[in-house]
């Protein structure tokens, strides 16, 4: 039985290939990480107000796990490459 979660994400995946094509999701995703990069060596932590930080660790959080769910979808990808490719009937000669 499929999880209520898995469901969740794949029909979020649907939606955002709907949605974004691949070359707007890697500038959006170059475009993020840039921001985060650059908030991190402007601002240092300390001088940010305890009720920002809050937020600003909580949406940096958000950000990365977003990361890691297009990396999962990708490596998922390249795994059903790799199963398609090695199901594919080859031509064996024999001698």
């Amino acid at each position: 039985m499929e999880e209520k979660g898995d469901r969740i994400k794949e029909e979020a995946k649907r939606m955002k290939d709907a949605l974004l094509s691949k070359e707007t999701t890697e500038h959006v995703m170059k475009a993020g990480t840039e921001l985060f990069l650059a908030l991190d060596s402007v601002i240092p932590e300390s001088r940010i107000p305890a009720d920002a930080r809050k937020h600003y660790l909580a949406a940096k959080k958000e950000f990365l796990l977003m990361m890691k769910s297009v990396i999962d979808a990708n490596l998922e990808a390249i795994d059903n490459l790799e199963k398609s490719d090695s199901s594919k009937l080859k031509k064996i000669d024999v001698q």
